[in-house]
């Protein structure tokens, strides 16, 4: 399933009328994003700045045609909430809710696998095509629509790499955020190939960090793959520990990756890869 959404995506808000739920689909509605529908047990009838909202996924989906849904509602409820639209069909399911147990989590991915589906998150901005329409939260004062793609974990990091873009009159053809959790539905390998062939995106740049392993698996993918779009990768936090740091920036390094040093040098190092 693809997780490269446009202007026609029909998207689903599950948790829409929680306090979360109700400040971000009107950031989706103002950045002209098709949510059809949403849904809040016990809520069936209301709307939700002119969007209708129901009891279950599976009324939802009687009404209206559905390609993304995306979860506010409260982490205790957050891993059914997913399983619910993962059963309805619904084939991209971004979690922004985080602090979802590794359990659930795993079991989500392999629910998601069987139903030929995407995963994002848990703790997932979201997905943005600028100019186009977002699901999630990913905020837009940095957004211009361009040709590069920007990858991250941890929700937020994501605008620290486009204000550096920003700066240089660089725009972006999709900002993916993965989520910040240890285990997640997504990693940078099933992005980077999907963007492998996608004509809207000439570069790509890896917001990387210390945990996990997501990192050296992007390195290994980009360097077996002979990969042929510029890739460039900026490890957020470290400092914090170098050793794990050089570990990964030698991979890169090693993969063909544009180690960027400094976060604000990202948009010269864009222009330079890509004139190449």
């Amino acid at each position: 399933m693809s997780i490269l959404i446009n202007r026609r995506t029909k998207i689903l808000v599950q948790g829409i009328t929680t306090s979360e739920g109700r400040r971000y689909t009107s950031s989706m509605l103002e950045y002209k994003a098709e949510i059809v529908a949403g849904v809040s047990p016990g809520r069936y009838g209301q709307e939700v700045m002119g969007v209708p909202v129901y009891d279950k996924v599976n009324e939802a989906i009687k009404r209206h045609d559905i390609d993304v849904s995306v979860i506010f509602v409260p982490k205790n409820s957050a891993a059914d909430a997913a399983r619910e639209a993962l059963e309805n069909g619904i084939k991209l399911v971004i979690i922004v809710t985080g602090g979802i147990p590794v359990t659930e989590t795993l079991k989500l991915k392999n629910m998601a696998r069987e139903n030929n589906a995407a995963l994002l998150g848990p703790g997932s901005s979201g997905i943005l095509v600028p100019g186009e329409t977002k699901a999630g939260k990913i905020e837009i004062e940095y957004v211009l629509p361009g040709s590069v793609a920007v990858i991250t974990r941890t929700a937020g990091r994501e605008n620290e790499i486009m204000k550096s873009l920003f700066k240089e009159e660089i725009g972006e053809s999709v900002i993916v955020s993965l989520g910040g959790e240890m285990i997640v539905g997504t990693d940078y390998v099933d992005v980077l190939t999907e963007l492998k062939d996608d004509p809207k995106t000439q570069a790509i740049v890896i917001g990387g960090e210390i945990g996990g392993k997501m990192e050296e698996d992007a390195a290994r993918f980009v360097k077996d793959t002979k990969y042929p779009k510029p890739v460039l990768a900026y490890l957020f936090d470290s400092d914090t520990n170098p050793d794990a740091a050089n570990e990964k920036i030698n991979l890169f390094s090693k993969a063909g990756i544009t180690v960027v040093e400094d976060i604000w040098e990202i948009g010269q190092l864009i222009k330079e890869s890509t004139e190449e």
